[in-house]
This record gives structure tokens, C-alpha cells and sequence, in this order.
């Protein structure tokens, strides 16, 4: 794995938002970019019609790529650029293979277009050698959401619009002895505003995604919040109807996340770190959470908490619905 960022380019306003993250995220790192343009041959026999329209496709790749690299040499960033033939999916995987970090839209156009999320970003989210970052829709450089949500996170907290009412139990600076906050209780529980957050499952401190998220916490100056959560209606939630019980379960959830936050403590001193535990529909905690957080980090499966397929059915929840970029972590590092 090499030190650049990898970045799929279409010149799509998504594709653009996309760029502006990576070209920052590569001047944090002091990375360079690689830019890539795909697209599909033609899917006809007559190989004079294949030629004239892969010279058509690579000069507008080329051309697209151009403006990538004024972009970048303006943030003093070094790119280069490549445009390939071929499925966009595919090679974008391919060269993850060779990339410390990669990065695309959440939804773009001609040979990066797809649905909600994206065949070629949902593709590479799931199959990457390397973390991806998804940029959603609407994110903005310096300003989270167009219309956004400043760094101080000072907006209007909210809570799930569900049926049931989720709970919340935070860490204290310290450990143990932590006391439950209801979410209703507190404009802030459901602020996140200038945080990194990572979606934390019975892996632990096994979870690569939880060091990618303290990494990036670190490297930026922010603080992390692991973040774990339970969906409703679980055999001990009954637990909460009582104070007596309350106390119990939230010794428990302490039980379970102290000695991860220990461990990322002893590893990054210096960081501000705690953790959030919610009852509550996972996808939909998470996805409310990245209405305000600066990133939100996942890992590819899901265990306990967060159970899924090659790409846990969380992630991939949290992947369509989710408006700050999101960056998602391999199990098995490359």
C-alpha cells in the first residue's frame, strides 16, 4: 500500500465536492493525489466505431482531468491523472490496491453513475483494498452541509423520529461511574459538530476502523466518539423501565466500551476521546449522528451490534443516508 490518495473524477458537482476533500485530506497527510477517469467501451463489434469512440472518451477524460489538475496544482497538492477504458467499479478497486486512501461521490455521472450511492461507489466501499471515503451530496469545503453545519456544531439537536424513544449513555472524562442522558434531555447528545465518530461492534479495539478514526481524530485535532448502539427491544433493554436496573445496564455498557476506550487512550494520550451508547435502530442512530459530524468512519462487516454481509448492512444504510463524508475501513488491512 502506498502513500497517495486515490480519487475517482467525473467532473460531476459530486465528483468536484469529492476532489475538494481528497486534495485537503492529501495536504493533511502530505500525500499526492492520483486522479482517475473511466470509462466503458462500446459495446459494439465493428472495431472502427470501438476506436473512434475510445479516442472520443479518453480526450473528454482527459480534458476532465485537466480541470482536477489545476485544482490540485492551485492547493499545491502533486496529482497526476490517468484516464482508463474499462469498468469504472473494477479499476478503481484494482488500484486501491496500490492506495493508502481512496475517494469518490456519492453520486456521479457517465462512468460514475449509479443510484442513491452509487454502483461505482457502493462497489468500491465494499470490495476496496484500502479505506474509502464516500463525500455525500451537498457537503462543502470548511462548511459541512451546504447551508451547513459550522464546526462548533452549535444546531438544533434532534433525536430519531421512531416510535420508541432511544437512551443514551455517555463515558465521563474518566471511567465508570457514568450516569445515563436521555437524548431529550440535552440539546448536546445529539450534536456532533467538528467530531469524528466511528461505529464501534464486538470487535473492539480489533476493528481497524476504530485506529483509522483515531488517526484521523488525531491528525486533524478533533475529537472521537466511539459510538455503539442497540437495537430496540433487546432481551435487557426492559432493563431501563427501572432505576434500579438502569444503573445496572449502564455498568454494563461500561463493562463493554471502558476497556476500549482505555486501550485508545493509551495509544493516542493526547486525544479528546469518549464513547456514546444508544438503544435505538442502528442505521438510523448513525445516520442521524452524521448530520452533524465531520466524518463518520465504519468498518466493512458487522458483528454484535452491527451485523451485515461483505458490506454490513449498517454500513450500507449509513452509506446511502448519510450527509458527511464517510469513510469506510477494510476488516483486513491491505
Amino acid at each position: 500500500m502506498e502513500e497517495v490518495v486515490l480519487v475517482g473524477f467525473d467532473g460531476s458537482p459530486t465528483s468536484r465536492q469529492a476532489l475538494d476533500w481528497a486534495l485537503a485530506e492529501a495536504k493533511n497527510r502530505g500525500w499526492p493525489v492520483q486522479l482517475v477517469s473511466a470509462f466503458t467501451p462500446a459495446p459494439v463489434d465493428d472495431p472502427m466505431v470501438s476506436e473512434r469512440y475510445a479516442d472520443a472518451a479518453a480526450h473528454g477524460g482527459h480534458t476532465l482531468l485537466q480541470e482536477a489538475l489545476d485544482r490540485a496544482k492551485a492547493g499545491n497538492v502533486p496529482a497526476e491523472s490517468r484516464v482508463v477504458a474499462g469498468d469504472p467499479s473494477e479499476i478503481l478497486v484494482d488500484l486501491s490496491h496500490d492506495a493508502g486512501l481512496a475517494v469518490v461521490g456519492k453520486r456521479g455521472r457517465g462512468g460514475f453513475t449509479g443510484r442513491l450511492l452509487g454502483s461505482v461507489s457502493s462497489a468500491l466501499a465494499a470490495h476496496a483494498a484500502c479505506p474509502t471515503v464516500v463525500v455525500p451530496q451537498n457537503w462543502t469545503a470548511g462548511g459541512g452541509r451546504d447551508g451547513g453545519t459550522p464546526d462548533n456544531g452549535r444546531v438544533k439537536a434532534r433525536r430519531p423520529e421512531t416510535g420508541y424513544l432511544p437512551w443514551l449513555v455517555s463515558s465521563p472524562p474518566g471511567m465508570r461511574g457514568n450516569k445515563g442522558l436521555h437524548p431529550d434531555d440535552k440539546d448536546s447528545s445529539w450534536n456532533y459538530g467538528g467530531q469524528v465518530v466511528v461505529g464501534i461492534d464486538a470487535l473492539g479495539v480489533n476493528n481497524p476502523a476504530v485506529w483509522a478514526a483515531a488517526s484521523a481524530a488525531q491528525a486533524h485535532g478533533r475529537p472521537l466518539r466511539l459510538v455503539s448502539t442497540r437495537a430496540p427491544f433487546y432481551r435487557d433493554s426492559i432493563w431501563l423501565d427501572h432505576g434500579e436496573n438502569a444503573d445496572r445496564f449502564r455498568e454494563d455498557v461500561a463493562g463493554e466500551l471502558d476497556p476500549v476506550l482505555a486501550e485508545v487512550r493509551e495509544r493516542y494520550p493526547e486525544l479528546d476521546v469518549s464513547w456514546n451508547f444508544y438503544i435505538g435502530k442502528p442505521a438510523e442512530i448513525l445516520v442521524h449522528i452524521t448530520r452533524t459530524a465531520e466524518l463518520m468512519v465504519l468498518g466493512t462487516r458487522g458483528h454484535g451490534g452491527f451485523p451485515g454481509l461483505l458490506l454490513g448492512s449498517v454500513s450500507q444504510a449509513v452509506l446511502h443516508h448519510g450527509s458527511c463524508p464517510m469513510m469506510v475501513v477494510p476488516k483486513e488491512p491491505a
